[in-house]
């Protein structure tokens, strides 16, 4: 069988297609690292890694010197052997989520093209598609209303609200602008820790209280504070998603074990495939629904959401809209979006995703 001989680690600037911001600051790039398997018989494997230093501590740098540090480790190893290599991983790099995840996605990819299997059928093959929403970021309420009349136009039924700036009225208004632009949209609206507990429960209330449903609060807290997650879920009427305050399987269980939240915002880039896999098993067990989310990511990083998704069938909820939010394209593949309807590419061999001439220099 065929073994791993090279690992290659680059990194990428992604244009986005208008400015980002959330609670959290502004960007125009979402920089990513992009990993490559060589294997010994002469197939290519990919995994990406999409770094956000206020989640997981870790920058390009940090996951460029990762992968650095276990690849003599990783050479010669046999991908069919995943879970032998996601323990090596474990064991390297116990603290760096990003650079991890992006290694075990290149590890499942190897193994699927060695199989001949697509990551959706290698997850279970629960569904060929799954329906994402759209995310607006903080942005005035006449551009939020646009950006919410575009989405509804191109099928869109779910919109996500980036809110948790200084002024709560502010986001009130956005919100409401963005209702009246699409009032048949469901909204969700993600905090990014913006909030304190009594600031996010009124801030529900008012929205409430205004005529405009919410389905979904995310992250309304600092991600330390699970005493202020828990007053949030008591004392409001829609479900709460942890997010930033749910990185490892053992943040979501300290979550589940005080009962804090609804449920748990999965992203690749916090717990890896294989925390994700351990988080679903929790979260199924304790009762609690399932959000998966991405950050920014590349071709590589949402095409491997999107089978993880389909594969799993675990998500009641799903934010993989960055192919509407990043311009720049270097990989593409492994699914087909339509509207707001995300398909896996049924021919696809691992995640599917491929170098464009683009990138092709650093292959």
């Amino acid at each position: 069988m065929p073994e791993i001989s090279e690992v290659i680690a680059y990194p990428l600037d992604l244009k986005l297609t208008e400015p980002f911001e959330t609670a959290k600051g502004r960007k125009t790039v979402s920089p990513a690292v992009i990993i490559e398997f060589k294997l010994s018989d002469g197939t290519t494997a990919f995994g990406s890694a999409t770094p956000v230093k206020y989640v997981t501590g870790e920058d390009v740098e940090t996951v460029l010197d990762a992968v650095e540090l276990c690849a003599q480790d990783l050479r010669g190893t046999d991908p069919l052997r995943y879970q032998y290599i996601f323990q090596i991983l474990q064991d390297i790099l116990p603290e760096d989520h990003s650079a991890r995840a992006g290694l075990e996605i290149a590890t499942i990819d190897a193994f699927c093209k060695v199989t001949g299997t697509s990551m959706c059928h290698f997850f279970g093959g629960a569904t060929d598609q799954v329906e994402t929403d759209v995310t607006i970021s903080i942005c005035p309420p006449e551009v939020a209303r646009e950006s919410a009349q575009r989405a509804a136009a191109l099928g869109f039924r779910s919109i996500k609200v980036k809110v948790g700036v200084a002024d709560p009225e502010e986001d009130f208004e956005r919100v409401r602008a963005i209702h009246e632009g699409a009032p048949q949209c469901d909204i969700r609206i993600d905090a990014n820790q913006g909030f304190v507990p009594t600031t996010a429960v009124s801030f529900v209330n008012k929205l409430q209280s205004a005529g405009i449903p919410i389905t979904l609060l995310e992250q309304p807290v600092d991600k330390a504070d699970i005493f202020g997650l828990r007053y949030v879920t008591q004392n409001t009427s829609i479900p709460v998603f942890a997010d930033e305050s749910a990185v490892t399987p053992f943040d979501a269980f300290r979550l589940l074990e005080q009962d804090a939240v609804d449920g748990i915002s999965i992203k690749i880039m916090k717990s890896g495939l294989s925390g994700a896999l351990s988080i679903i098993a929790m979260c199924k067990a304790a009762r609690k629904d399932l959000m998966l989310g991405s950050m920014l990511e590349s071709g590589i990083g949402l095409a491997t959401s999107v089978h993880f998704a389909c594969g799993t069938g675990a998500f009641k909820f799903l934010d993989l809209d960055s192919y509407m939010l990043v311009a720049d394209r270097p990989f593409e593949g492994g699914f087909v979006p339509d509207g707001d309807i995300l398909k896996v590419d049924t021919n696809a061999i691992g995640h599917g995703s491929t170098p464009t001439s683009s990138v092709a220099k650093h292959s």
